[in-house]
Order: C-alpha cells, then sequence, then structure tokens
C-alpha cells in the first residue's frame, strides 16, 4: 500500500546553488546560513598555529630533499582540487641514487608563494540537508556527504615548481597593485541577485573586475593556460608543443597535428565540417562565452553532467576513467585557477538508459548544470529518448545548459527553435601502432588505440588496463582485506576500455578549453570598448537562461511509441471518447498529437512539464537529498527507515586519497619512473596544489581529507584497524522498542476526511515492516570527488562503479509506504514499482 500525500504550490522552490561561502563565514550562496559540521576548538587552532611555525621552519631550513615531489590528492582520479603537500618523493632516474633527504639539501620549491591570505577559513559539503536520525553518521559516508575547500579566488592554487612546470609552463598570476598582494579583495555579494546576476555597481572599490590593471594580468596569464592546457591533451599523443620549444615537429607530423583535434565555429548546425573534429556555431560561440564571462566574474560553478548506459558508465574502464570524467580531469584544474569550481558528473545506469533520470527533471542530475552529454544509444536508439532527456535539462534545471550534440538527432531544432547553445567533440586523428616494437615509439596514451590490419586483435588485448589497487602500506599502512583484482571487471566487446574512454574524454575537454579560448579573447575584446567591469549586458545569464527555457517548449519530436502505463494514453482518449478515459475516469481537455508534434502514447504535458523526482537508483546528485528516504514520512517512532542502521550509514574501509598517482594506467611510466622531462599528462599539466603544511592537507579541514583517519573513526574499529560496519542489504526489519521512542509521532491529528475513501488521513501510518535496500555505499554523487562503494569486502576498491539500483521494498504485511510529495504544480504523479520481485531478494 502507497500514499502520495501531494502537497499543491505555485511552484518548485528555487534551489539555492550550493557551493562557495563568503570568505570568513558559513553562508551559501542564496545567503542562508549553512553550518558547518563541526567547529575547531580552540585546542586546534593552537596546534595549527603550531603546524604553521613547523613548517616555516621546515622551509626556512631547507630540509626538504630534492627529489620530493608533489602528491595530488585530485591527482587525476578523484579527490579534491587542492593537494597535498607531504614527504613523498618520486622515483628518480633509474639508477640514480636515491637522496635521503638530509638536512641542507636543495629544497624542491625554491621560489615558494605565500598564499595564506588566499586560502578559505574552512570547508563547504555539497548540501546542508541531514536525513532525520542520521545527525551521528560517520564521515564520508553517504548520509555526511564529503566536504571539500572551496575554490574562492584565483591564488589559493599554485605550483611554481611542479613536475611539468619547467617544460610546460605555469599559472603564475600575481595581482600588480602591492595593496593587495597576498589576501583577497572585496567582491560583490551575489547572493543578492538571481543567478549572481547583480549590477556593474555592486562590484565595489577594490574589486578586480573593475581593476584594469589586475584584468590585463589575469586574462594574459589565464589565456596561457587555457592554450598551454590543450598542448597538454596534444601532447599526450604527440603533436603537442610546450612553452619551452623543446620540440620541434616535422612536416609529416606538423600534418598530423592539424589532424589531431581540429575546431570549427560554423553558422549553422547542419553545416558540413570540412576537418571532421570538434565544433559549436557562431551564436553558440557568443552564447558560451557569456557563460564562461559570468562564471569566472562571479566565481560560480561549472557542471559537466553524462547520462548513459553501462558503456558510458566505465563497465570495464573503470569509474574514473570514463571519458567524461577524463574530461573532468583535464578542466577541472583549469577552471580553479580562474576562481571557478568545475565538476564533472557520470550519471549513466548500466542496463538502463537515461529515460527513468529525464523524468525527475534535473534533481537527479543536478539543477545548476552548464554542459550536458547524452551516450545511450546502445540501449534508447529512437530520437524521442534523447529529445526528452534534452527537453528537461533546458526546462527543469536552474541554468539552459549547452547541449553536446554527439547522438542528439534534434540537436538543430534545440538550437534554431529554443536558441540552446550546441556543441560537438568529434573524432580526430590517432597515432597508429603496427607492432609491439614499433608501440614503444608511439606516445604512451596512444599505444594500442588503433591498429593496423597486421596487428590483429592485439588492439583490443591492450584496451582494459585500469587496476583495482595501488598499493600504499607506506603511504597510511592500509591494506585490503581481500585480494584485489588485477583488473577494473565488466570488460565485454560493447564496453569500451580505459583507453578508448580517455582519448574520447580528451576531445570533450578541448571542445570546452577551445570555447573558453573564445571567452577569454571577446572578454578583452569588450574591456577595450567598455572598460572593466564590461557592460552587464555582456555577462548576464539570466535573460538568456529564461528565453532558452520558455522556447524550448516548441521543439518538436517529444514522445514516440513508447508507453506509460495501461490507461489514459493521449490516443486512447480522443476520438469518440470526449467525456471519459478508457477506465471510465473523469476525462480531461487534451491537446491533439499534431499540436505538438507527439506520437501519442505519454500524455502530452509531459514533455513540457519541468518534472522533479526522487529515487534510490545511484548514482545521483545530491545523494541524500535526492532519495526516496527525503520524502518518506517518518512512523510513529520519529523513523523515516525502520532499520535502525542501513548502507547511507556505513562509512569507508579506508580514508581518500586513491593513489592515483602512482597508478600505471593513470600516469605515463617515465612520470612513475622519475624521468626529469615526463611524457606529457594534461591534468598534471593543468594542475597546481595549495600549499599546505607537511603533515596537514586541508587547513581546518577534518582529518578524514588529510589521507588519514579521525579519531573517533579509529576508535570504531577492531584490532586489525578495520571498519565492522553493517553493510549488507536489511533481510529482516527491527523496528525501535516501544519503550524506546526517538520522539513524538509527526503525523497530524485530527485531521479532516479526504472526501472520498472515507479514510481519514491521521489513521493512515507509515508502517513498522519497511525495508530500504540502499545500494552502494559511500559518497556516491556521480563526481570525481566521490567515495563511493569502498567496503572492506570489495575486490577492486579502486573500481569506483557508481551505478546501482536501490529500493523501498514491502508487501501485504508492512504497513503503508507514505511519501509527502512536496511543490506540485501540474498535477502529474507518477511512481516506478517492481512488483515481479519475490521475497528476499
Amino acid at each position: 500500500r502507497v500514499l502520495f500525500a501531494a502537497r499543491a504550490s505555485a511552484g518548485t522552490a528555487a534551489e539555492t546553488p550550493g557551493g562557495v561561502p563568503a570568505p570568513g563565514g558559513g553562508r551559501s550562496r542564496g545567503g542562508e546560513a549553512s553550518p558547518q559540521r563541526t567547529d575547531p576548538s580552540d585546542g586546534s587552532k593552537k596546534r595549527l598555529l603550531l603546524l604553521m611555525g613547523t613548517l616555516t621552519v621546515a622551509l626556512l631550513g631547507a630540509v626538504l630533499a630534492k627529489d620530493s615531489a608533489l602528491l595530488y590528492e585530485e591527482g587525476v582520479e578523484g579527490g579534491e582540487v587542492s593537494g597535498v603537500f607531504r614527504n613523498f618523493r618520486r622515483q628518480g632516474p633509474k639508477g640514480a641514487e636515491e637522496s635521503q633527504g638530509a638536512a641542507g639539501g636543495k629544497p624542491v620549491h625554491s621560489n615558494v608563494p605565500d598564499v595564506s591570505g588566499y586560502l578559505p577559513k574552512g570547508e563547504v559539503n555539497a548540501t546542508d540537508y541531514v536525513l532525520p536520525g542520521t545527525e551521528s553518521a560517520p564521515p564520508l559516508s553517504a548520509a555526511r556527504g564529503r566536504p571539500y575547500t572551496p575554490v574562492l579566488n584565483h591564488f589559493q592554487f599554485r605550483d611554481p615548481d611542479g613536475p611539468y612546470a619547467g617544460r610546460w609552463g605555469r599559472f603564475d598570476l600575481e595581482d600588480p597593485d602591492p595593496e593587495w598582494r597576498g589576501k583577497m579583495r572585496p567582491n560583490a555579494d551575489f547572493s543578492k541577485a538571481p543567478n549572481r546576476d547583480v549590477d556593474n555597481g555592486d562590484f565595489p572599490e577594490g574589486s578586480w573586475q573593475s581593476d584594469e590593471a589586475y584584468m590585463a594580468a589575469f586574462l594574459a596569464e589565464a589565456k596561457r593556460l587555457v592554450n598551454r592546457s590543450i598542448e597538454a591533451v596534444y601532447g599526450e599523443y604527440g603533436v603537442g608543443l610546450p612553452e619551452d620549444g623543446s620540440v620541434e615537429l616535422d612536416d609529416e607530423w606538423s600534418g598530423y597535428r592539424d589532424l589531431f583535434a581540429p575546431f570549427t565555429i560554423k553558422d549553422r548546425v547542419n553545416d558540413p565540417l570540412p576537418q571532421g573534429g570538434g565544433w559549436t556555431t557562431r551564436r553558440s560561440a557568443d552564447d558560451i562565452a557569456r557563460r564562461h564571462i559570468h562564471h569566472v566574474m562571479t566565481g560560480d560553478t561549472f557542471k559537466l553532467v553524462l547520462g548513459g548506459h553501462s558503456a558510458a558508465a566505465g563497465h570495464g574502464a573503470g569509474f574514473n576513467q570514463s571519458h567524461v570524467i577524463e574530461a573532468g580531469h583535464v578542466l577541472e584544474p583549469v577552471f580553479a585557477h580562474l576562481g571557478v569550481e568545475f565538476r564533472a558528473y557520470n550519471f549513466a545506469q548500466g542496463g538502463m538508459g537515461t529515460a527513468q533520470q529525464a523524468l525527475a527533471g534535473m534533481d537527479l542530475r543536478g539543477k545548476e548544470t552548464d554542459w550536458i552529454m547524452w551516450d545511450s544509444s546502445m540501449t534508447e536508439k529512437p530520437a524521442f529518448f534523447n529529445n526528452f532527456f534534452m527537453r528537461q535539462a533546458l526546462i527543469a534545471g536552474n541554468r539552459a545548459p549547452v547541449i553536446m550534440a554527439d547522438g542528439i538527432q534534434d540537436a538543430q531544432h534545440f538550437h534554431d527553435v529554443a536558441g540552446a547553445s550546441v556543441a560537438g567533440a568529434g573524432q580526430g586523428w590517432t597515432p597508429m601502432t603496427t607492432s609491439d616494437e614499433q608501440a614503444k615509439t608511439v606516445p604512451w596514451a596512444a599505444q594500442y588505440l588503433v591498429c593496423g590490419r597486421e596487428m590483429g586483435g592485439t588492439c583490443k588485448a591492450h584496451e582494459y588496463t585500469a587496476g583495482c589497487w595501488v598499493d600504499r602500506k607506506d603511504y597510511d599502512g592500509y591494506e585490503p582485506a581481500v585480494p584485489q583484482g588485477a583488473i577494473v571487471g565488466g570488460q565485454a566487446a560493447w564496453h569500451p576500455g580505459n583507453r578508448v574512454h580517455k582519448r574520447k574524454g580528451r576531445m570533450t575537454a578541448l571542445v570546452v578549453l577551445r570555447t573558453l579560448q573564445y571567452a577569454l579573447d571577446r572578454w578583452e575584446e569588450f574591456g577595450r570598448e567598455d572598460g572593466f567591469p564590461i557592460k552587464e549586458e555582456r555577462w548576464h545569464v539570466t535573460d538568456y537562461y529564461e528565453s532558452v527555457r520558455e522556447k524550448a517548449k516548441d521543439v518538436p519530436g517529444c514522445w514516440g511509441g513508447w508507453k506509460i502505463g495501461q490507461k489514459r494514453m493521449l490516443h486512447e482518449v480522443e476520438g469518440g471518447h470526449e467525456g471519459k478515459a478508457d477506465d471510465g475516469g473523469p476525462g480531461r481537455d487534451l491537446l491533439e498529437d499534431d499540436e505538438l508534434g507527439l506520437g501519442g502514447d505519454w500524455p502530452a504535458r509531459l514533455c513540457n512539464i519541468p518534472m522533479q523526482g526522487r529515487t534510490l537508483w545511484g548514482p545521483r546528485h545530491n545523494p541524500m537529498e535526492t532519495s526516496l528516504l527525503s520524502i518518506m514520512r517518518q512512523n510513529r517512532y520519529g523513523d523515516v527507515d525502520p532499520a535502525p542502521t542501513n548502507g547511507y550509514m556505513a562509512g569507508p574501509c579506508y580514508q581518500p586519497p586513491d593513489l592515483a598517482y602512482r597508478a600505471s594506467w593513470v600516469v605515463p611510466p617515465s612520470f612513475l619512473d622519475g624521468v626529469e622531462n615526463p611524457e606529457a599528462q594534461a591534468p598534471l599539466i593543468g594542475y597546481s596544489r595549495r600549499l599546505d603544511g607537511e603533515g596537514g592537507g586541508q587547513v581546518d579541514g577534518p582529518s578524514s581529507l588529510r589521507g588519514e583517519a579521525s579519531s573517533d573513526a579509529v576508535a570504531r574499529r577492531g584490532g586489525d584497524g578495520r571498519r565492522s560496519l553493517r553493510e549488507e542489504q536489511v533481510d529482516a526489519v527491527h523496528p525501535r522498542p516501544l519503550d524506546v521512542p526517538r520522539g513524538e509521532s509527526p503525523l497530524p491529528t485530527g485531521a479532516a476526511d479526504d472526501g472520498t475513501t472515507g479514510r481519514r488521513l491521521d489513521a493512515i501510518e507509515p508502517g513498522l515492516g519497511l525495508g530500504v535496500k540502499w545500494g552502494r555505499t559511500g559518497v556516491c554523487d556521480g563526481s570525481s570527488h566521490h567515495w563511493c562503494d569502498k567496503k572492506c569486502d570489495s575486490n577492486c576498491l579502486m573500481g569506483g562503479a557508481q551505478d546501482n539500483r536501490g529500493m523501498v521494498c514491502f508487501d501485504g504485511t508492512s504497513g503503508w509506504l507514505v511519501f509527502d510529495v512536496k511543490g506540485v504544480k501540474h498535477g502529474f504523479i507518477g511512481g516506478g514499482v517492481e512488483p515481479w520481485d519475490k521475497p528476499h531478494e
């Protein structure tokens, strides 16, 4: 028995963009106070001061060994953008004597900038939502989330002497005004305006957006950064040109460079591409430039989102090697330098597609999406699937995202009718492998990607190289409880390997970088014409978003021949059934098929209703807030979930980060071998770290993000140091004893009769026999910053798979399952039920 208690409203409340608080405060972008989960005690502050003092002495004493290197928490495989400075020594050239780090050795950082004034004072979480009863959840559980360091300015991520800096260059911006050097400039209060579109007059005196000298220095350095990152991707495949001029290409390889990833700005969507490769339209380029300029000026977030099937999810390749996440590895550090918090999300689900997500609008994919991709042609061949997917992306979120047009049959309509921005990644040239011996001369990233006929099936044999584990005993002492697999599972003929994913992801990253490059050029041009800040009509986004959302409803091609339910289809109600539907219920006025160009099997209005939704399928944006648990009504004992514990309360078996910089499938052998000028690795070339204490990591941050266990986590572990938390599905539910209630029942008393069934609503209370199958444990939010499925019994802890199908289980003896469906505006409520499941499944 399921009761949907619908609550009408004038419309869906606007979702407050998550992310960055005001400097020194705990405010969200919407202006609401966002309480920190923990506040450092006085003792913690004293210890922090002592740590900083120790660091200063250590730097002055030059005790760091010359072969010390950076441990990138994010690396290229998930974690925070901010790196962690540690006593890790990258292995030197083979045969070379290993430095022991004796006092007096040459310090690695001979020109360490002082960035202390630019560092955030605390961490934030993606959402402040807390499910009642989970307040004591351990760090890095689904209920607790994963805090992170926000991006607040252009200086907090700087690495003057990284392993690639000398050859490829580095982001080296310095405030030209000595008065502001070493501290953050004043800024506008962006929370007071829709989409952060403040008036130019709101920028205070001294703001960087209005300082001509600052803007000149910033734009010059930003353009070098973007160009460097583009060259780094080219360099991974043998055709890049480092900043130091150390590489020259002959005529043959110069020709290959031209073919590697050409980019075209064309007039119309369907205009042919003379060279293949990436593309966008002229109008799209200008609108994307508006978005880029806006996000950099206001410190907004930028989110790249993918929906798809098992191949897109990275089955066989590993989640962190799936193509959208590989694109994010390149783009995240670039945007961080520009003061923008970038995230890539992969919401693909194996064995399915995207329709079930699109029926929830953008709730499960993130309402702040800026760029959206669809990769589900294997399971959703008809065009109406991707039409509805993109349609909801435009009308159900807070922004009107750029549509990646690859595989989207109606891309021209979205562009011409709705005015949406579109772009495509296409394909380019890749070096060919002709023999095992010749492969040694091919750039590492390109080896065995494209093989000559003489190679037979050799390419496929080398396609899957992603492993399950990197030894970390010397890092934190952790060893897996069970043997780890040699490679990630899920290989299949229809599942591309990690090398293929990387190449595709790099093409996506290049398209975004090209549009960012165009935006920076336009910003510079606008500045010459307008001065700084540039005119509001050049960077405000609210009118643009609203225009696209409104016109998207006129795009044809929404639904074809797929039915929902059994009755009240458009074709069943019209034509001879003017007053009644087939089931005898009340009829309603419906549009004819041809008015919207629909196929007639789905209710016509679904195409243009901004949908909302909750689920237990994953991955999903803000997993707790978008779960079915968030709308389930509490039972008489104050519990949403009758089970005392569940998967969302389980912490991980070990702490972040995964040591991706040591993974043979992530970085080239020359990097692992300590070669002075290692082979190009685009994420590390664009990457930088925050300069923290030698033993620390996140300033004022929890120990769970410093690569060590918190004291309370250690206390919960057994003698072997591993967690012993309940993670399996609950087969039998044991409700809270009657003599130990958590609180008063939230159910209303004295409610009026509902007037239709004769049953009083206050007599319908949630049952005590419900079971919640949560799915994967940990933070499974679809991003590279996840910490998902880190269970002690896993045989592939670095596989990263996130797609899963959780559910609420009940039967005739369970009692009522009651959902409070909030924000109902258009009167359509649907639910997915699986009545075929057997007990204990």
